[in-house]
């Protein structure tokens, strides 16, 4: 693929998973939102797989995406049959077909952020040439899963006591969901991104990729991460009253569940992709 068919068929990634965020934030919707959530995963794959490969070539990129697909099976396997580090949880059938007892789409899914949440943290510490040297071994792995646990925060509460994705055995304080599956969920994505790092920084170093000098570059992936943005902030405007009810026995309203969901979106979400956003746009190096 060209180039310049690659560069279109990015941002038609990045248009769809716009829609697909648009759609999944109607109420009317909510009958489909295991659908939608495997088409958005879907969108976020293929991006990383075009957008990844141009840059790391297929086998440093194969070797990222089967550290992220084994160790985010492990540690979701480990934490259903013992409550660590996530918290007591079960999968529903709303996701399809399951590993063990893990659906077969959230590997790839946490890939897609996992590769977004990367690319965002090597731009907000200036690491435009995506080397990873002795200074940077250890930052862009924290930053990353920072930037990673944002987005878990923003839709949590709304995919599992919402939605019933998942179901939390016990509910939680978070609106159904536990602190510890947060704390959990820095724990397995930093070990993803730190054993990203090691084996970047152990193999050859990265070949300069043409298209990294350009800033439409480095916007396509703030933009596909600013689509996951949307549907919280979408939602917390389009939900009708209403209350739900978590497996702790807790009642929860929906107006307060979004609209909690939106603010904390706002407020961490948004800050990385305005950020991200100004540091492209004023970055002289960029054409």
């Amino acid at each position: 693929m060209s180039d310049r068919n690659s560069n279109l068929m990015l941002w038609l990634l990045v248009a769809a998973s716009i829609v697909l965020s648009v759609i999944g934030a109607m109420p009317i919707a909510a009958g489909y939102a295991g659908s939608l959530s495997v088409l958005g995963m879907a969108a976020r794959l293929l991006f990383a797989c075009i957008h990844g490969t141009q840059r790391l070539g297929w086998r440093k990129f194969g070797m990222i995406l089967a550290i992220t697909c084994v160790v985010s099976w492990c540690y979701e396997s480990l934490s259903i049959a013992t409550g660590f580090p996530f918290g007591n949880y079960v999968y529903t059938a709303e996701l399809g077909l399951k590993l063990g007892t893990v659906p077969l789409m959230i590997m790839p899914d946490y890939f897609g952020v996992c590769y977004l949440s990367w690319v965002l943290a090597h731009v907000l510490l200036d690491k435009l040439d995506r080397q990873i040297d002795s200074r940077s071994l250890f930052s862009i792995p924290v930053i990353s899963a920072f930037i990673m646990v944002m987005w878990d925060l923003s839709i949590d509460p709304g995919s599992s006591t919402v939605k019933h994705e998942w179901i939390w055995q016990d509910g939680g304080s978070y609106f159904g969901v536990p602190i510890s599956n947060f704390l959990g969920w820095f724990l397995c994505v930093y070990t993803v991104f730190q054993l990203w790092a090691i084996y970047l920084i152990r193999s050859k170093q990265l070949q300069p990729c043409p298209l990294d000098g350009f800033k439409s570059s480095w916007y396509l992936p703030i933009f596909l991460y600013s689509s996951l943005f949307l549907q919280p902030i979408l939602a917390a405007t389009l939900v009708a009253n209403g209350t739900v009810t978590d497996a702790g026995a807790q009642i929860w309203p929906l107006k307060v569940i979004f609209e909690a969901l939106g603010l904390v979106s706002l407020f961490t979400m948004f800050f990385v992709i305005c950020l991200a956003f100004f540091k492209v746009q004023g970055n002289s190096n960029l054409r």
